[in-house]
């Protein structure tokens, strides 16, 4: 594990190896540790929010979601870019949530979204439990009945996608009475299965790309 600071934010970077080992640990403890996977989008949002980027720094493990960002830190460790590109640490947990026949609950911000982020993990690792699919509502009456709804489920991992703004609340009114194993959060724009992009959407993935290359670059001065 290496401790490293961008944009003002203290993160860790880790092998998915040793990430891992802490999944497995999270799992035993049963208290909605929580693991992120952190974009470059994400990242930028956060450095102009205070309380996201002590949201994301508070988070009990977090992951690379694109090589960028090992670019831009100097992260030149041997494999850490195929790990990343490859979603290793994912491809691995889902692989050790099929063997052990541990239970997924999948939830987003709509339905819909839910369903395609099931359809991609299953993608990813065919055998896994998937025990459903939940859309989070941003109301105290639609909340106190999803947290009802997980906690009979008693899922031991929530499988997440949808803006980390979104995640952040409703966790910090709600972490406390779930009663699941872990919490792994993905921002809006994480495909757990790669996609031919079009070209405006490489174009737009250069300009992020660049932008967030300067922001890091003006951070270090």
């Amino acid at each position: 594990m290496k401790k490293i600071k961008l944009l003002g934010m203290k993160l860790q970077d880790r092998y998915a190896r040793e990430s891992l080992i802490l999944a497995d640990r999270f799992l035993k403890q049963r208290a909605v540790n929580i693991i992120l996977y952190l974009t470059t989008s994400v990242l930028l949002e956060a450095a102009e929010n205070e309380e996201e980027k002590a949201w994301i720094e508070a988070a009990d493990a977090t992951l690379w979601g694109d090589t960028q960002i090992l670019k831009v830190a100097e992260i030149t460790a041997r494999g850490r870019a195929n790990e990343v590109e490859e979603k290793e640490f994912l491809k691995s947990f889902l692989r050790r949530m099929a063997r052990t026949h541990k239970s997924i609950l999948v939830l987003s911000d709509t339905e819909e979204q839910a369903q395609n982020l099931k359809e991609e993990l299953i993608r990813m690792q065919n055998g896994i439990t998937v025990v459903g699919t939940m859309a989070i509502q941003d109301t105290e009456d639609s909340k106190e009945d999803l947290i009802n709804e997980i906690n009979m489920i008693a899922p031991s991992v929530i499988m997440v996608r949808m803006p980390f703004s979104m995640q952040q609340r409703w966790l910090m009114q709600s972490r406390q009475y779930m009663n699941a194993g872990l919490w792994i959060g993905m921002p809006e724009d994480f495909n757990c299965i790669q996609k031919k992009e079009m070209p405006m959407e490489k174009m737009g993935r250069r300009i992020l790309n660049v932008i967030f290359s300067r922001k890091v670059n003006k951070y270090k001065k």
